[in-house]
């Protein structure tokens, strides 16, 4: 299964028969109504007429431009982790997705490990709060209403997850990334591209996060550095990498080197907004990746459709790799092969500061501002 549908062949410009281009026109006339909402939406936050709640807490939001596969949960579980390092007492905030958190505040985690299980909490939150156990866990649509639950239970630092769109909370800092593969979503609003915002509304983040730099050649590299500086010239860069760390085994039962993938024939594996970082950062690893299996971002897996898949698509593979927030989804079962999940943390990229060193003067620029 690929999760290549029309909609994306059409968003990346691929529309070659009449009726993709009717559909691509129709997207754009779409993308043009979804603009002016959105204009209208900030600008009522700008005029003063919708209000901001302000927490007296530390919150610092991680989000993006684009509708998934920047790396916003591997960023965020970093800041949050960086946190702790710091003393503090931490909450993760998610939004949710497909149900989870829609009606209702979900407390996944009160500070020691998950509570609900990866189908109700969702596959991020459920992640956050099996790797950082310590870390307070909400899910909800409304960020006002998990942060002032998280304060009740003594927390006094906020990580919003998804957050540069969530105007109805102040923030410290603002984190924006930018994935250096596909850096502006083919440059249109949704949903004719992938766009969220225009690009011009980088000037609001207080740091632009390049991720996955290390996956681009440096001159692409350094010409989305000069126009990310020209749209947001008093933001900080940060080029970012996703660093392999380990290769966890299906039931967490085994654990190896990820450089254990090298020489090795690989299915790659994955329900991700972009795919090809991971199948990237495999290839650099030095794996013979023989077979790119995808699904839609947050995918449900289940048995039967693995079953159904895999033997065939997966036939000349002697290992098959997944990420870690799929592993989470995956059903345990018997595999006609064995099943990886590659763990990545965010690192700064060649030559670039350390994660400490880049938020501890983001903090402390800000501040004295």
């Amino acid at each position: 299964m690929q999760a290549d549908s029309w909609w994306l062949r059409v968003v990346r410009g691929e529309a070659r028969t009449p009726g993709q281009r009717l559909a691509a026109a129709g997207l754009w006339a779409l993308s043009v109504g979804y603009g002016l909402a959105l204009r209208a939406h900030l600008a009522g936050y700008r005029l003063g007429v919708a209000r901001r709640t302000r927490f007296p807490a530390l919150v610092i939001s991680i989000g993006n431009l684009t509708t998934g596969g920047t790396g916003k949960t591997t960023a965020s579980l970093a800041v949050a982790r960086w946190l702790c390092e710091q003393g503090r007492r931490v909450a993760y905030l998610s939004r949710g997705y497909r149900g989870a958190g829609e009606r209702e505040a979900l407390i996944v985690s009160e500070g020691f490990g998950p509570l609900l299980p990866v189908e109700a909490a969702g596959d991020e939150a459920y992640l956050v709060s099996r790797a950082l156990p310590e870390v307070f866990v909400l899910v909800g649509k409304d960020r006002r209403r998990t942060g002032a639950l998280a304060l009740e239970k003594g927390a006094d630092a906020l990580v919003l997850d998804d957050g540069f769109q969530y105007q109805r909370l102040e923030r410290d800092l603002d984190l924006v990334l930018v994935d250096a593969l596909i850096p502006f979503g083919y440059d249109f609003l949704l949903p004719r591209g992938l766009l969220r915002e225009p690009p011009s509304h980088l000037a609001r983040a207080d740091g632009v996060w390049l991720t996955h730099s290390d996956l681009v050649r440096r001159s692409d590299l350094e010409a989305l550095r000069a126009r990310v500086q020209s749209l947001a010239p008093g933001a900080r860069l940060w080029e970012t990498a996703h660093r392999p760390v380990l290769l966890r085994g299906l039931t967490r039962d085994d654990a190896v080197a990820p450089e254990a993938v090298r020489g090795r024939r690989v299915c790659a594996l994955s329900g991700l907004g972009n795919p090809l970082a991971f199948e990237r950062s495999l290839e650099r690893l030095g794996a013979q990746v023989v077979a790119r299996v995808r699904f839609p971002d947050h995918h449900p897996y289940r048995a039967d459709e693995l079953r159904e898949v895999l033997p065939a698509q997966a036939s000349r593979a002697e290992w098959i790799v997944t990420t870690e927030k799929d592993a989470v989804r995956m059903p345990e079962g018997d595999f006609d092969k064995p099943v990886w999940a590659l763990a990545v943390e965010l690192a700064g990229g060649p030559g670039a500061p350390a994660l400490s060193e880049e938020l501890g003067w983001l903090l402390a620029a800000k501040q004295n501002r």
